[in-house]
Formats: C-alpha cells, structure tokens, sequence
C-alpha cells in the first residue's frame, strides 16, 4: 500500500495555507456554544477522489459522541475505508470549539486488490477546532491521530493506521 505523497502534501500545504492565521488569544475556558449537533467533511479531498465525514453530538459542556468514516483510493487496486465511533473531549469546557483530546473504536478494511482485511481498531486523536461567524456555527476543524489495529500488521502493512483530519469544514446546529 503505498499513498501518493504528492497529493498528500499539497493537500497539507492547502489546509496550512487556509487556516486561520492568527488565532484569539485561549483564555482558561470559553463560553459554550448552543449548538449540540455537528455534521463535518473535507471538500479538499474530494479532488483526490478520498472522502470522509462526521458527525458529533455534544454530551456535556466538555465532551462529544460521533460517528465518522472515510474511504481513500490509494492506488488503482489498494483501497481503504473505515467506519468508527469516538468520543471527544474539550478541556476549556466548551464543546465543539479549540483544542480536544478524543479516542476512537472502528471497523478497518485494507484491500490491496489481491487480499482483502477487514479488523477492529482503537486510537487516540489530537485537534483544534474553530465555530465561526455571528452565530457560530461555520465550523472548520483540524487534527491527527493513530489507530491502531487489533490482531496484528495488514498483509505486508503496518497494523498502525494515521487519522489525519486536515481540515474538516462543517455546520454547526
């Protein structure tokens, strides 16, 4: 399985090149959002011909529940998608917006056009996130994170998969 780097790092270099630059000062905590429900994706990886969305409901001020998936077309045969659920936390006490700490558990399935694997994951992700706009609910979130895969390596791949959310632009409500 081998990902095309150069798609990878202009889709980087765009998502660095697009997010905010100068960011407000983080005070000890935020002011909660009324929002409690969030629907996300990255248009950005379309064009690459990759997909992945979220969803994610708020629990607590500090915490959210979701479900996400992807699927990427890494070559003509190699193909990956996932289906996972995750739990999110905020420590400024307000869900949906800046800096969270999440876990994951899903369903991984590499196919490499001769084999096919398909196993369960648990992983950690790290992130930021902005709601924008008057009424806050322009979202856009980033971040990064590993899962890693239960009963061993995929074939001739590693048993540890990146989640990388390079910029996920959704729609609070």
């Amino acid at each position: 399985m081998r990902m095309n780097v150069k798609v990878l790092a202009g889709l980087l270099f765009l998502s660095l090149a697009l997010s905010p630059l100068r960011v407000q000062a983080q005070e000890g905590v935020r002011e909660p959002v009324p929002h409690t429900q969030l629907i996300s994706g990255n248009p950005l990886i379309l064009l690459a011909g990759w997909f992945n969305a979220e969803y994610e409901r708020k629990v607590a001020e500090n915490m959210t529940l979701g479900i996400g998936g992807g699927w990427l077309d890494l070559d003509d045969d190699d193909d990956y998608t996932n289906v996972s659920g995750f739990i999110r936390f905020y420590p400024q006490e307000a869900a949906f917006t800046g800096f969270y700490l999440g876990g994951r558990a899903g369903v991984y399935n590499v196919d490499d056009g001769d084999d096919s694997f398909t196993k369960f994951g648990l992983g950690i992700d790290i992130g930021y996130t902005w709601l924008l706009g008057p009424s806050r609910a322009f979202y856009i979130g980033m971040g990064i994170g590993a899962t890693r895969l239960l009963g061993g390596d995929v074939g001739d791949a590693s048993g540890t998969v990146p989640s990388v959310r390079l910029i996920n632009i959704g729609i609070a409500f």
